[in-house]
């Protein structure tokens, strides 16, 4: 009963997927990945509830378990087309090479102006932008993320 939730989930883990796949092509390990995941749950559940969904939708299994499913998954279209930027592919390659639509790059514009609209602060998805479209090398927006001053990833209500 949570439609918000369920969508918002849905559409955000595929972008976060493509900042976990560019973190792996890079050659960062679990931790890196593990905490791209655990921040990007942070966010996905801040701009969720901005929005009127439920926070325990987030942490089911249409939030928090396609996330890590999505992120870590090798047949994960999403994680895929990450991987081949962080190996250094230009998008439109990695997306020809990937054959099927790969939802997170035309969402994620889309995500990052209605987290704006809405106040709340999403780097992952701002930086996966970055890296799509503004052509920023995948290793200076994986620094961005890690060089952040640390926030609490609690969800604000």
């Amino acid at each position: 009963d949570d439609v918000v939730g369920v969508e918002l989930g849905g559409a955000v883990k595929n972008v976060l997927a493509l900042a976990a796949g560019i973190a792996d092509g890079l050659g960062y390990g679990a931790n890196t990945r593990a905490a791209l995941i655990t921040r990007g749950l942070a966010e996905m559940m801040r701009l969720g509830m901005a929005r009127g969904g439920h926070p325990e939708t987030f942490m089911g299994l249409a939030g928090l378990g396609d996330l890590v499913l999505t992120c870590t998954d090798d047949q994960s279209r999403n994680r895929r087309v990450g991987l081949a930027l962080g190996r250094g592919a230009a998008l439109e390659e990695a997306i020809a090479a990937v054959g099927q639509a790969v939802e997170g790059v035309k969402t994620a514009p889309e995500i990052l102006q209605v987290a704006r609209e809405t106040g709340v602060e999403m780097p992952i998805v701002e930086q996966v932008c970055r890296v799509l479209f503004d052509k920023v090398p995948p290793g200076e927006a994986v620094k961005a993320l890690l060089t952040r001053e640390p926030k609490s990833e609690r969800p604000h209500r």
